[in-house]
């Protein structure tokens, strides 16, 4: 039963759902942009589907959540790598790293898949350096939402009809490597933009 909704019907409600928000998009990307977006894991309700056009490659654990979320993603036409930072993380960056090459922009949420919340991991600046695109930072802000205050990342739901707000932010290209403090000083300036 668990396998059927997360196959067939959860991709369609889903769909359903998030077509009820009113999205405002500030300062998108051109459309054929080769990057890297990252969104928190407390806004992929939203994110994973705001991004389903841009030709994406997606990063999921091979949870049994992720099982769920890599159903959803492959519906919406997303390249599926498997992997998470304890589990697989050297082959499914390459694996991502590959895409990226092939012209697919790389979708992450780089506080996932179990935090710590707000906490950029390592990911995404190792594929900007090994393939020479730029992270894009996106916040996304819900004008009506309930938090699931008990879940680590105190997952986000927009109340449907409420208003979604996109910005996508500056571009880092991250194309030399950098010490302890300046690397934990540029993720702050990233994270910065994703609130």
């Amino acid at each position: 039963m668990k396998n059927f909704l997360g196959l067939k019907l959860l991709p369609l409600i889903i769909n359903l759902y998030i077509k009820t928000l009113r999205i405002k998009l500030i300062n998108p990307p051109p459309e054929n942009k080769n990057c890297i977006f990252i969104f928190w894991h407390s806004k992929m309700l939203a994110g994973w589907w705001l991004l389903k056009d841009k030709n994406p490659a997606a990063l999921v654990s091979r949870s049994k959540d992720g099982d769920i979320l890599n159903n959803i993603l492959m519906k919406w036409n997303y390249k599926v790598v498997r992997g998470s930072s304890s589990s697989g993380a050297k082959e499914a960056l390459q694996m991502l790293c590959d895409l990226v090459n092939e012209g697919f922009s790389a979708v992450i949420t780089p506080d996932g898949p179990r935090g710590p919340a707000l906490k950029i991991k390592n990911g995404p600046l190792v594929i900007s350096f090994k393939c020479g695109v730029p992270v894009i930072p996106v916040s996304i802000d819900y004008s009506i939402k309930k938090v699931l205050s008990k879940s680590w990342d105190k997952f986000e739901i927009p109340v449907p009809f409420s208003v979604c707000t996109v910005k996508f932010g500056s571009e880092y290209l991250y194309e030399e490597y950098l010490e302890e403090n300046e690397l934990e000083a540029l993720k702050s300036e990233i994270s910065s933009e994703m609130k």
